[in-house]
């Protein structure tokens, strides 16, 4: 087993959800670690490259029939043990070097910590071209940035090493509002 790393350049704005809602800021804000710095959870790394897998499965080339069960485990409700696989998905974060200038309480840290942020309106418009009440709606992204993550315990064998890389080649977005424009991202096989 080896270790695969990886990296995530964000190409424009992307919101990855925390679930939880920005105040009077933003009606969704975007998922952060202790240190209020962004990042994408293990697990929704692992099933975005999973649907990468499937779809690619249903073409004629797939990938070795193994793949998908060894790397990413059984679909939901098939197994009633629950296998998740031979892999563990690491959360994607920001490098060490940007985690240690800007995580920590200082006054000057916190600042440039904000600049990571921005908030998004938009309302719906009736059919007169008019603002429909109630609609306006604030979102918080966050700025392009690349983030770096980890896959433990990967097989080490070549064709599961290729599968993977034709996975991250078909994930092209990431989090909330993919449709329309936000999370535009590059994944990359880091050697």
């Amino acid at each position: 087993m080896i270790q695969i790393n990886y990296s995530i350049e964000f190409l424009g704005y992307w919101h990855a959800g925390s679930g939880l809602s920005g105040g009077v800021d933003a009606n969704a804000s975007v998922i952060k670690d202790e240190l209020g710095l962004p990042f994408i959870p293990g697990r929704t790394i692992k099933g975005l490259l999973r649907e990468a897998a499937e779809v690619l499965n249903q073409l004629p080339a797939g990938h070795p029939q193994d793949f998908l069960k060894l790397v990413f485990g059984e679909e939901e409700g098939a197994s009633a043990q629950g296998d998740g696989g031979v892999c563990f998905f690491s959360n994607a974060e920001l490098s060490a070097y940007l985690k240690k200038k800007l995580g920590g309480e200082q006054r000057e840290k916190m600042k440039l910590r904000a600049n990571l942020y921005q908030s998004l309106a938009a309302t719906a418009i009736d059919e007169k071209g008019q603002a429909i009440d109630q609609s306006l709606r604030q979102m918080e992204v966050t700025i392009p940035l690349t983030l770096y993550g980890t896959i433990g315990a990967f097989p080490k064998e070549k064709k599961y090493q290729e599968a993977l890389e034709n996975c991250f080649s078909w994930t092209r977005r990431l989090g909330m509002n993919r449709n329309r424009g936000l999370g535009r991202c590059i994944f990359t096989l880091q050697t």
